[in-house]
């Protein structure tokens, strides 16, 4: 059986399917079957990125990329245990009030087991639609973004004039099951602590950092940067909820998911389920770490 105190979730590999979105709910389904515990797609609109400023050259064309949250309602209507979500959505990328309603309906048409990973994105995906990147000033859009989702998701008129956004009487409906919200968990690079002090404001944390596997390796165990995060992120919340931490980072210790459990983890996560799309049927099919 899966380890009691942690869960566990796949990322399914929405940049290898390809055309085929239809195998990405399969896969779902899957993993489900497998014994997992959620499964989540990452979101982006440029894939690959384009090389320089902080990308390495890449000789590939550019590759489909499903929409994670079309297909999650896909998996929903086949599933019924799996969480779903996303590792992370760029909220500034989209209109809060969509996207409270979009998740809202997700969460009515799962009852109930929407999460949503939310974060700024990388540049790519704003600067090649003619949008101007600040990192510290998507942070700002960010934040004022969630706060509007959250209070939409309330079931009350919102009346707002922000610096981003300007609501006016506005209800969307419907609501989610979920009370009081849909959680939210803030995904970010370490050792910025940006993410950390939203992730403590709002339900926790997927904290990125080198050797990963999604961040080259610095020489510095990928341990130990995982303890820093969590450290930071305990000092800033009152109550530290959801921490998210990756299942089989390169390099990783043999004991990795005893140090992530003694770390507090709630979430454990795989990511790297190869390049084909045959070896990341089988990785999924694995279903997630068995003790005897």
């Amino acid at each position: 059986m899966p380890t009691s105190d942690l869960s566990f979730g796949i990322v399914l590999p929405n940049w290898v399917a390809g055309d085929d979105v239809t195998a990405l709910v399969d896969a779902g389904v899957a993993a489900e079957e497998a014994g997992w515990d959620g499964v989540f797609l990452a979101d982006h609109l440029v894939f690959p990125p384009p090389p320089g400023r902080g990308q390495p050259a890449r000789d590939m064309a550019p590759s489909p990329f499903a929409d994670p949250w079309i297909t999650l309602a896909a998996i929903a209507g086949r599933t019924s245990r799996l969480r779903l979500g996303t590792w992370v959505t760029p909220v500034p990328r989209r209109q809060p009030w969509q996207l409270a309603r979009d998740l809202a309906t997700l969460d009515r048409l799962s009852h109930g087991r929407v999460i949503l990973g939310a974060g700024v994105g990388r540049r790519s995906d704003y600067e090649t639609f003619g949008e101007t990147w600040n990192l510290a000033e998507m942070w700002r859009r960010f934040d004022e973004a969630v706060d509007i989702i959250d209070a939409l998701w309330q079931g009350q008129a919102v009346t707002h004039h922000g610096a981003h956004y300007t609501l006016t009487d506005a209800t969307v409906l419907p609501t989610p099951v979920q009370r009081p919200r849909i959680p939210v968990v803030v995904g970010g690079i370490w050792p910025s602590k940006r993410s950390l002090v939203r992730g403590a404001r709002w339900d926790g944390v997927v904290p990125h950092v080198p050797g990963d596997g999604v961040i080259p390796a610095d020489g510095t165990p990928v341990e130990e940067h995982l303890r820093a995060a969590v450290e930071h992120y305990r000092a800033l919340a009152d109550e530290p909820r959801e921490i998210w931490l990756p299942l089989s980072p390169p390099n990783a210790s043999d004991d990795h998911v005893d140090r992530c459990r003694d770390l507090g983890a709630t979430w454990l996560y795989r990511t790297k389920v190869g390049t084909e799309w045959s070896i990341s049927i089988e990785a999924i099919r694995q279903g997630p770490p068995r003790q005897d």
